[in-house]
């Protein structure tokens, strides 16, 4: 019995930081439980999530894609009263935004065109993303 106790705090010892360091995933991990890639793909997806965010009107919702950096630039609030004029009253769902990314490595480049009756007052210019800690991230503040 006591060869048995010592094998298993042995085998427990040894499994615990396997097991730590393999980790069960989070919130910055895929369904492979591995961190995620800075590919384009990705870029896209998040892109276009703020983007349905800001469609919806849900500016708070949005400003969570925010880099930590850009959000010590302005504030939850102000950022959604900025948010509330440029997009309160417009109509970005009945013909949805067009999403166009660029990667190079760990930064990114969103252009979003929209085709509203205001689209004209936008200026499709590139916005940067970053990756960070396994996540793109708004960063053009």
């Amino acid at each position: 019995m006591n060869r048995t106790y010592r094998a298993l705090r042995v085998l427990g010892a040894i499994a615990l930081p396997i097991l730590a360091l393999t980790g069960c995933g989070g919130e910055d991990a895929d369904a492979s439980g591995k961190p995620g890639e800075p590919t384009a793909a990705a870029l896209r997806e998040v892109a276009t999530e703020m983007n349905a965010a800001l469609a919806s009107h849900d500016y708070a919702a949005a400003y969570q894609f925010r880099s930590t950096r850009c959000k010590l630039t302005l504030n939850q609030d102000d950022y959604v009263a900025s948010m509330a004029q440029l997009y309160d009253g417009r109509d970005l769902k009945t013909k949805p935004s067009e999403v166009s990314v660029t990667t190079s490595g760990t930064t990114g480049s969103v252009t979003v065109e929209n085709f509203d009756a205001r689209a004209g007052e936008d200026e499709a210019k590139p916005k940067t993303w970053a990756f960070i800690d396994g996540q793109w991230r708004f960063d053009n503040c």
